[in-house]
């Protein structure tokens, strides 16, 4: 069950940064996550009545740290979706974010496989060939699109861990408190964001559908990962879900005809095989 619902979540996480990406190249990502996590929180809020449960205060703040880390997860992600090819940023954060939940699942005592060993390093060459100059077109902030990944894959880290270490008889309530505190940081973030200038705030109409989309996507995707991380090991859930850029370059592909190019044929293979390495390292 727990490969099930984690590979679940990578599917929706895939569709919800695809879409939410697709969105914020019409809208600052600030507002077109804003309508998102609004719609997630109403449509978690609606739910939670009929899923009991029992959060001590831990729970509670693993909840709040949660959603400060989505929202910078989110914010940081949907940029570089926004500035550059989907096929680049998408790769480069899922990376990030099977690694460093792994490396904290070892540290806190799960025991891992062999195929670890050939996991780790074959990630860190993934992300070279990936983020490599030639994989980037010139006419794109390249640094920009490497940072901005980087901070995701990072949050989304510290998401998936903080969120997998809440007791299970606490049911949906850290998740919606993760989901409060995410919707008033980018509340926040907007009402800065609407002082900035950008030509792509005006003369396009606001991307309500794909917005939508994105929110109830992502509250699909951490629904399931939620469970997956509670019934089985962390390390299991965090490196199956962290195959998420399949379905977005699937969808950029189809959708936008992104093309990768000839380091990124290499690099994205590999980032999916190291994934796949380190998944098979989880016992059982």
């Amino acid at each position: 069950m727990t490969v099930l619902l984690a590979l679940g979540a990578a599917l929706f996480y895939g569709v919800s940064d695809f879409t939410g990406g697709l969105g914020a190249r019409a809208r600052h990502p600030a507002a077109v996550l804003l309508v998102a996590q609004t719609t997630a929180t109403a449509a978690l809020l609606l739910c939670l009545p009929f899923v009991t449960g029992r959060s001590a205060g831990s729970d509670l703040l693993l909840g709040a740290g949660a959603g400060l880390s989505a929202a910078a997860d989110s914010l940081c992600l949907y940029a570089a979706l926004a500035r550059g090819p989907m096929t680049t940023g998408a790769p480069l954060a899922a990376v990030l974010v099977a690694a460093l939940p792994l490396g904290f699942a070892l540290l806190t005592g799960e025991c891992l496989g062999p195929t670890a060993w050939v996991g780790a390093p074959l990630a860190v060459i993934a992300v070279a060939l990936v983020v490599t100059p030639g994989a980037i077109p010139s006419t794109t902030p390249k640094q920009a699109t490497v940072a901005y990944a980087t901070v995701s894959g990072v949050a989304f880290s510290a998401f998936f861990v903080l969120l997998g270490r809440t007791a299970s008889p606490s049911g949906l309530t850290p998740l919606a408190i993760a989901y409060l505190t995410a919707t008033c940081a980018l509340a926040a973030g907007a009402c800065l964001a609407r002082r900035a200038r950008s030509g792509r705030q005006h003369g396009t109409p606001f991307p309500w559908r794909l917005s939508l989309a994105a929110g109830l996507a992502e509250l699909a995707a951490h629904l399931c990962y939620q469970y997956a991380a509670r019934e089985g090991l962390l390390g299991i859930a965090a490196v199956l879900t962290a195959l998420y850029p399949a379905a977005t370059t699937l969808l950029a592909r189809v959708v936008l005809r992104e093309r990768p190019t000839r380091t990124q044929r290499i690099g994205y293979p590999l980032s999916v095989g190291a994934v796949v390495l380190l998944a098979l390292a989880a016992p059982g």
